[in-house]
């Protein structure tokens, strides 16, 4: 099936860069961390699943803050590299276990509060995984998710998944904000706060050297950038300095919804 093709990719490329995305300072540092924690507002008895933890850094910034956290990923190599780092950080309440986010291995109604960061973008069927989501939540919890946007626009939207899927193989999509407030409401979930567009600059060197992109593949993505159209260029806030590209900038932003509380879920059964 090509779902499971695409997670053998995701398996594939983290495995190889487990590592450099736990020192990886775009995913270790960002005031989009800080945020998440500030919008979910934990009042320290929560139990939390952070899916697709990648290096760990947002279970371990919620950690302090909850009563217990449990940290997911579909790569073994991910997540022995991001236990390593959690640890090291003296977080002594967040376990990790290996999960598929669409096939999460939890009964329903586990968890306080669900989180994402920077990850559904990999993930092939993404209304399958915000199901998932709804049914692990407790009525009242919480959903956290944080990833990168495609813009409306239609042009943009390819253009930006373009060159997402030309640097990263394991890219899927970055999906539209209306995409994710039509499943999530599909769900049976609530959109209690929605982020506008924000935009997070790269130096273009650190960003394809992460994807261990070899050489002629990044001069030609290089190429292929420089030359964009005006509108694209301007989208994505390239600086192109003598036809070498120095920065790029992709779209992002953190929604919150919720699970309705099982009055609520009562009272609406019987209208």
């Amino acid at each position: 099936m090509e779902s499971d093709m695409i997670k053998q990719r995701v398996q594939q490329h983290f495995g190889a860069a487990a590592q450099s995305y736990v020192t990886s300072a775009s995913h270790a540092r960002g005031d989009d961390l800080a945020r998440m924690v500030a919008l979910a507002q934990p009042q320290g008895h929560e139990d939390v699943l952070d899916i697709a933890t990648g290096g760990g850094h947002t279970a371990l910034a919620f950690a302090s803050h909850v009563h217990s956290v449990v940290a997911t990923d579909l790569t073994p190599a991910m997540l022995a590299a991001a236990e390593a780092f959690v640890r090291g950080q003296g977080a002594a309440n967040v376990r990790f276990e290996l999960a598929d986010a669409e096939a999460l291995p939890f009964g329903n109604a586990s968890f306080d509060m669900v989180t994402t960061r920077i990850a559904p973008h990999h993930f092939p069927n993404p209304a399958q995984y915000v199901r998932e989501v709804a049914r692990v939540l407790r009525p009242g919890g919480q959903f956290v998710l944080n990833d990168n946007m495609a813009p409306e626009d239609a042009e943009l939207d390819a253009f930006m998944n373009r060159f997402e899927q030309w640097r990263d193989p394991s890219h899927v999509r970055a999906y539209r904000l209306s995409e994710w407030h039509g499943w999530i409401e599909a769900a049976g979930l609530v959109l209690t706060h929605a982020d506008p567009l924000a935009t997070k600059s790269f130096a273009f060197g650190p960003w394809v050297e992460r994807m261990q992109m070899p050489a002629a593949e990044r001069a030609a993505l290089e190429q292929w950038l420089a030359a964009a159209p005006e509108a694209c260029r301007r989208a994505f806030h390239m600086r192109v300095v003598d036809g070498r590209i120095e920065s790029i900038a992709t779209m992002y932003a953190i929604l919150v919804a919720q699970k309705p509380a099982a009055t609520q879920l009562s009272s609406s059964d019987t209208v």
